[in-house]
This record gives structure tokens, C-alpha cells and sequence, in this order.
């Protein structure tokens, strides 16, 4: 049985191995741009720098106040076999979760300062200049390949809505070519499309407030 937890420390390294796998270079634009090869060594492959930014990245997430992340956990299996990543909405005068300044080996830092650029610029377009602030922003969410098509990505999905609609708050996120399928199934519209690294995205809501 699959069931929907909060992610705990002990569960980082699985998360960021699904991750890398569900969001591999040869699939994904986004990870194939952020880490090209002609920025590796052999030393160093891409798969490394990958998993060393996504350690980073996940722990920094597991601990900011702002972010919830869930993992879908198979009992049977005894691992996880799907996560999410949040942005729960600002509350009062609460603080923007800071962003990082790291760089990483092996990672081309000026398209990540596009890739953050382009993703801003959606959200200024969308919600003016307080971004999505004021709503449930859906960072990631990945699963398994052996263990898509089984509804575990929606049961990840409708926990972030089931939070939005309990805040009467609406849901927001941008979309990859694959994932479009399931958010539209979810009662997802589709906003408009935002080019990243000339693949087509789709920026898309869910009004909980119409």
C-alpha cells in the first residue's frame, strides 16, 4: 500500500535518487541544460554533479519554513516511490524563503540564472510583483518510472490541492511536456506556455476561488 508522508531526513538519499532518474538528462531539458556535458570531467560525470546539487537542493528544501515536501512511501516495498515539492503560501509578514547562492561543479550557473529568471518572469505575468506569493506552488513532483501510471502521482498532487482548498488558496505550477497530462486530469488549466531552453513548458492553475 502507497501512502502520503512528510519526507523525513532518512528518506533524502532516496528521494534524490528517484529524482535523478525521473528527471533524467536524456528525458528532462531542464537537468540536460543545467548540466551540459562539456561542463564535465572524468572525473566528475554528470550524473555526480546531478546528485551533489540535488542533496543540496533537497536538504535545503526539507528545512526552509516555507516549503513542504511529501514523499509517496510503498509499505510493501519499503521505499519511496514518488515525492513532491511545495510552496506553501506566505503567510502575514512572514519572509520570502531565501534563495540560495551556491554554485555547483559540473553546473552551467548562467542558465540556472535563466531558468530562475524565466520562472519569476512567469510568475510576475500571472500574479504581479508579489509572484506566487499567495498560493500553493508546486516546485517538482517525480515518481518512479516503475511505478508511474499507477495513480501515485496524482495521490501526491491532490494532497497539495487538498491544502489549497482547506486555505482557500489556488495552486499554481509550471508544467513539463510529460507532466502536462496528469495536472490537466487534476482540473489543472493551462495558463500559457513559457519556453525553457527551447522546450515548451506550460504554466497552469488551479482555481480553488472562482
Amino acid at each position: 500500500m502507497v501512502q502520503i508522508r512528510p519526507a523525513r531526513e532518512a528518506d533524502l538519499t532516496e528521494i534524490v535518487e528517484l529524482s535523478m532518474v525521473a528527471f533524467d538528462p536524456s528525458t528532462d531539458a531542464i537537468t540536460r541544460n543545467l548540466f551540459p556535458p562539456h561542463l564535465q570531467t572524468p572525473e566528475r560525470t554528470d550524473s555526480e554533479a546531478i546528485r551533489h546539487w540535488s542533496i543540496a537542493r533537497k536538504s535545503a528544501r526539507l528545512h526552509a519554513k516555507r516549503s513542504v515536501m511529501m514523499v509517496a512511501f510503498d509499505d510493501v516495498l519499503g521505499n519511496v516511490v514518488g515525492y513532491s515539492m511545495w510552496f506553501a503560501p506566505v503567510e502575514g509578514d512572514e519572509e520570502e524563503l531565501p534563495r540560495p547562492k551556491r554554485t555547483f561543479a559540473g553546473m552551467d550557473q548562467a542558465a540556472f540564472a535563466e531558468l530562475r529568471e524565466i520562472i519569476m518572469e512567469d510568475e510576475r505575468e500571472i500574479f504581479g510583483e508579489k509572484g506566487a506569493s499567495d498560493v500553493w506552488n508546486l516546485d517538482s513532483l517525480g515518481v518512479h518510472p516503475q511505478h508511474q501510471k499507477k495513480g501515485i502521482g496524482r495521490m501526491l498532487l491532490d494532497w497539495g490541492v487538498q491544502q489549497a482548498a482547506t486555505q482557500g488558496r489556488d495552486c499554481y505550477l509550471v508544467a513539463t511536456p510529460a507532466g502536462v497530462a496528469l495536472y490537466r486530469a487534476a482540473g489543472f488549466d493551462a495558463v500559457k506556455t513559457v519556453d525553457i531552453f527551447g522546450t515548451p513548458h506550460v504554466s497552469m492553475m488551479k482555481r480553488i476561488l472562482k
